[in-house]
């Protein structure tokens, strides 16, 4: 009797053993797909907007003024205000690190002027002037580090800029007057961090400082001035901005 209990347990675990072996057969462990990396790679396209800031340098003398016989000013001017416009490239990513070329246009129309008046009560001696930035571009090449969808980056290149330059000498009713229009160039560099809210959507902040300083010569006009040596000079413009890009793929 014993015998038979003791060969019916055993052929019980011996089935149990087995179902279960081929249970864990059926049924292999449960392993959790890879997380999917954002790609930098690709081009893409998108605008931005922000406060930008210019500084410019003058000399320009009034030769004739009751008060000054010579009078020279060298203003520093500083329009500010909004800045906005269009950017585009691609990014390329090796690991980590991004590389990248953008080019970009801004537009502005922001005005900085002074005016001065000379002389005694009924004098007509005064002199005005006021610079306008029009417009920003630049082609930078771009490196950054990578750390899934944030980008932190730093920019250099090749830029310029567009402005005006006004100014007015009046000598008691006789004046010289100009609305000038000049170009310049120069290098510009800064940094930003993009982040990808979606594959295709691309969203950051910005600062970029374009550094110009060729001096622009002014017509020299006999009697009340400019003088031969006188110019405008866009020393430099800083932008702080957002963006928004569309990716490609």
């Amino acid at each position: 009797m014993k015998k038979l209990l003791l060969t019916g347990v055993a052929v019980s675990a011996l089935f149990s053993g087995s179902a279960i072996a081929a249970d864990l057969r059926v049924a292999p462990a449960y392993r959790a797909a890879p997380a999917a990396f954002f790609s930098w790679t690709g081009c893409y396209i998108g605008g931005n907007v922000g406060y930008g800031r210019s500084s410019y340098n003058q000399q320009i003398q009034f030769d004739d003024t009751d008060t000054a016989p010579e009078q020279t000013f060298t203003d520093s001017l500083s329009p500010k205000g909004v800045v906005g416009g269009l950017q585009g490239g691609c990014n390329y990513q090796m690991g980590n690190i991004v590389y990248g070329v953008e080019g970009d246009y801004s537009w502005a129309n922001r005005t900085d002027s002074h005016a001065y008046a000379f002389g005694a009560a009924g004098d007509a001696d005064s002199a005005a002037f006021s610079a306008k930035t029009k417009s920003l571009w630049s082609v930078r090449g771009r490196v950054g580090l990578a750390q899934d969808r944030a980008l932190v980056y730093l920019t250099a290149g090749w830029g310029g800029a567009r402005f005006d330059y006004n100014y007015a000498l009046n000598d008691n009713g006789a004046i010289s007057a100009a609305n000038l229009t000049f170009n310049t160039d120069g290098i510009v560099f800064g940094g930003g961090l993009d982040y990808a809210l979606t594959h295709n959507i691309i969203v950051g902040a910005e600062y970029l400082h374009y550094a110009f300083g060729d001096d622009k010569p002014l017509l020299p006009v006999a009697v009340i001035g400019p003088n031969p040596q006188d110019h405008i000079n866009l020393k430099s413009v800083d932008v702080v901005r957002v963006r928004a890009s569309y990716k490609f793929w």
